[in-house]
């Protein structure tokens, strides 16, 4: 009987060795999906700001109206602070982020630059509303997916203000096309 004790006690021991070396190895595993996650939130929030950026420079120097400017130098003052707490993040975690903001956004953004005035105001306003849109679908998408702690903080403190941010060019949006409607014949 002490014999089969003994034998069941190694056994018990080797078994929950090799449940420890099972789950140490799903811990790494989890964690560097985790760190990709952080990656891609990471490099997908610095080619929203750098767009934001570029976008609202421009609102404020080619808009007709002045609340297309007032809200293009909103969106850029935030964006400027948001910008390097994204790096100062991305360092922390080993992250690379883009210098420029991907070939997408750049279309956008090229397609902003020649226009001036009224039209620019409409493709601005337009612009705007989308990219929040799309901007707050992948913070809060990212807010259920990434466990990290940091992206956990700066989603908990920017997603409220991308929020304001779209009902902001909502309104902005509505209000060129009234004055569109009223302006044709």
């Amino acid at each position: 009987m002490k014999k089969f004790n003994v034998w069941m006690l190694a056994s018990s021991m080797v078994m929950s060795g090799m449940t420890l070396v099972s789950c140490n190895k799903v811990d790494k595993e989890a964690t560097a999906a985790d760190h990709v996650k952080v990656e891609q939130f990471l490099k997908q929030a610095a080619t929203t700001d750098n767009f934001q950026l570029m976008a609202g420079m421009m609102a404020e120097d080619q808009s007709e109206k002045g609340s297309v400017g007032a809200l293009g130098q909103k969106i850029y003052h935030v964006h400027s602070r948001t910008t390097p707490v994204l790096a100062e993040i991305a360092k922390k975690k080993d992250v690379q982020l883009p210098a420029q903001m991907g070939s997408e956004k750049k279309a956008l953004v090229d397609s902003l630059e020649n226009k001036k005035g009224e039209e620019f105001d409409q493709t601005f306003a337009n612009l705007e509303v989308e990219a929040h849109e799309e901007a707050i679908a992948f913070y809060e998408k990212a807010d259920k997916e990434v466990n990290d702690p940091d992206v956990q903080q700066f989603i908990d403190q920017i997603l409220p203000v991308l929020k304001e941010h779209l009902a902001e060019a909502q309104e902005l949006k509505n209000a060129v096309a009234q004055v569109d409607k009223t302006s044709k014949p």
